[in-house]
Formats: C-alpha cells, sequence, structure tokens
C-alpha cells in the first residue's frame, strides 16, 4: 500500500466512521513510519491508533500503549 492509497484509505475510514478501520490503518502508519525511522511520526499515528482502539474497547488498545511506553510517549 502505497502512502497516498494509505491517506486515502484513512480519509475513507474517517468518513464513514470506522473504528476498527481506523485502529487498523493508524497502527500500520505508524509501524511504517517506525520502520522507516521517523519514531516521531510514526508515535505520532499509534497515538491515533491507541485512542480509537480506547473508544471502541479493542483488545489491541494495550499492544498499542506498549509500543508508545517502549518508545518513551508515555509513562
Amino acid at each position: 500500500m502505497t502512502e497516498a492509497d494509505l491517506d486515502a484509505a484513512l480519509l475513507l475510514a474517517h468518513e464513514q466512521n470506522d473504528s476498527a478501520q481506523l485502529v487498523a490503518l493508524y497502527q500500520k502508519a505508524g509501524l511504517s513510519c517506525i520502520d522507516a525511522k521517523n519514531v516521531d511520526a510514526g508515535c505520532f499515528y499509534l497515538t491515533h491508533a491507541y485512542i480509537f482502539a480506547l473508544e471502541m474497547g479493542s483488545p489491541k488498545a494495550g499492544e498499542l500503549h506498549e509500543v508508545l511506553v517502549s518508545y518513551g510517549r508515555e509513562e
């Protein structure tokens, strides 16, 4: 998935209020940025994924929280 495809998918998920898709897409974007050594951008996206996961009561919230803690974004 290209960056443009990811951006389009995120916009569509927002338009459709699809929280599960937003969690998945923001997580994918975040991990992709971290893989590219852009930790700040990655944590920005992962924070969005975490918030949507919390809002929908997703079990992914714990996993996302752990990643954010590992990068010093939350204690």
